[in-house]
């Protein structure tokens, strides 16, 4: 749980953050996102590059950035597994995080298909500084489409390409789960423990390869149901999920039938669920609000935010730590 006195900071401190980013084929898109972390106002003190059998020309380009920094460091594992978005990439994380070799303040899961904003991790450490309670945060992100960029993900969850962790709350929270589904079971482990996520909506990120991309639709689809099982969503939740898939996202009714199958395959088979009562109990009192918002024709609105909202609205002589409301 967040300790009850808050961290201080001297004024323009910040806490240390060192960033893991599992990666896979991904020679397109990791000059790019090395890039806008050598731009960063500041700087991480490791970075630490989990080869997880690349085929193309990542490693190399990987092994050139630390070749030419001491910061950044590259391990190399099997890879021998097929491409999925939740057990082998928390197993990657794992990998890099044991390879730091200081403890930071902050530890950020960050993937290498993205552009960060040379101030992203200033104002996500200043977030930390200010909040002694804030146990993740990040940016909103923006993916292709229509044309120009679009939101991506729940405006209440920090997507899982770019999550910061404060280091203690990922250690309070068991670490990550090795599962579809653990880039939500650890935002409601860490509410159930006191700990508080802030999703900087002023704070872009441009993720260039969507959710699920990189997959098979239906796989990518069917693998979702079954994480949603791992979580321990409602049936009755899921079946509303399904539906709005069915309804509004691509391909039409097929989507959201593959997800509601891959979820009951994963109930009727006895695949194994969170071992986290408090995260379970946390994620469906939300899903019980939603609703009742539902049922009463309202939008459930979810509690928490930042004082006077966050970084981009915060004056450069205002001192770090807790801030209290505007009355």
């Amino acid at each position: 749980m967040p300790d009850a006195e808050r961290a201080t900071y001297r004024e323009g401190e910040l806490p240390s953050y060192a960033i893991v980013s599992p990666v896979r084929d991904e020679a397109d898109g990791l000059p790019r996102t090395a890039a806008s972390l050598l731009a960063q106002t500041h700087r991480p003190a490791q970075w630490v590059l989990v080869d997880d059998g690349s085929t193309d020309g990542t490693l190399a380009i990987a092994q050139a950035l630390a070749a030419q920094h001491d910061w950044i460091s590259v391990v190399r594992t099997d890879g021998v597994h097929r491409r999925s978005r939740g057990a082998a990439i928390v197993r990657a994380f794992d990998t890099g995080r044991a390879r730091l070799t200081v403890r930071p303040e902050v530890t950020v899961k960050l993937d290498c298909d993205l552009f960060v904003p040379a101030h992203y991790f200033a104002w996500v450490c200043a977030t930390f500084a200010r909040d002694p309670a804030a146990g993740v945060v990040g940016g909103v992100m923006l993916v292709p489409g229509g044309g120009g960029w679009r939101p991506d993900g729940a405006p209440h969850h920090v997507g899982g390409p770019m999550k910061a962790y404060r280091t203690r709350c990922l250690d309070d929270i068991g670490g990550l789960r090795a599962s579809m589904g653990w880039d939500g079971v650890d935002e409601y482990a860490a509410t159930a423990r006191g700990w508080r996520v802030h999703v900087l909506t002023e704070l872009s990120v441009l993720h260039y390869k969507p959710r699920g991309s990189k997959q098979p639709w239906y796989q990518a689809r069917w693998e979702e149901g079954r994480g949603n099982a791992y979580m321990g969503y409602l049936p009755s939740f899921l079946l509303l999920r399904a539906m709005f898939r069915m309804a509004f996202e691509s391909p039409p009714l097929v989507g959201g039938l593959v997800l509601a199958a891959g979820f009951v395959h994963a109930r009727l088979s006895g695949a194994a669920q969170v071992d986290d009562e408090l995260a379970v109990a946390a994620l469906r009192a939300e899903q019980r609000a939603r609703m009742r918002a539902l049922l009463r024709g309202r939008r459930h609105v979810v509690a928490g935010g930042l004082p006077a909202g966050g970084p981009a609205f915060w004056f450069p002589a205002d001192p770090p730590g807790p801030k209290e409301p505007a009355p």
